[in-house]
């Protein structure tokens, strides 16, 4: 669960002070936090939909081996030079499934979550440097 420091405005994924300077960390749905700025709720939309597309990635990997699998299993009832060809088809199935399963998880974070934040790579990558450099 994302928190929000009622000090610095910066945002941490749990605990209950801020590790930057201290302050009280909020969560996302008390009352006070709604009155943060706009970019905190941009940030968070990003975190979100981040882990979301984690999740959906997750499944590719399990999802993907899994119809390889069940697919070749189907083959071995094929006889002999058509279950080299169901194999092959098979093993290229799974690996279809994973990579589209994938390469969508990927596209929907961008579109669904930087566009509709409205966030800038440029801008999120310099953000994240300067937290990471900040002391």
């Amino acid at each position: 669960m994302i928190k929000i420091c009622v000090s610095c405005n910066s945002t941490w994924a749990g605990g209950q002070t801020c590790e930057d300077c201290g302050g009280q960390l909020r969560e996302t749905f008390d009352g006070d936090a709604q009155s943060f700025p706009k970019g905190i709720w941009g940030y968070i939309r990003l975190q979100y939909g981040a882990r979301r597309g984690m999740l959906v990635r997750v499944m590719a990997l399990i999802l993907g081996p899994v119809a390889g699998a069940l697919l070749l299993r189907a083959s071995f009832a094929l006889a002999m030079p058509w279950l080299v060809f169901g194999a092959i088809g098979a093993v290229l199935a799974g690996v279809v499934v994973w990579w589209a399963i994938h390469w969508l998880a990927g596209r929907a974070v961008k579109l669904w979550v930087l566009r509709k934040g409205q966030l800038s790579k440029r801008k999120l990558a310099r953000a994240m440097l300067k937290r990471a450099t900040r002391r």
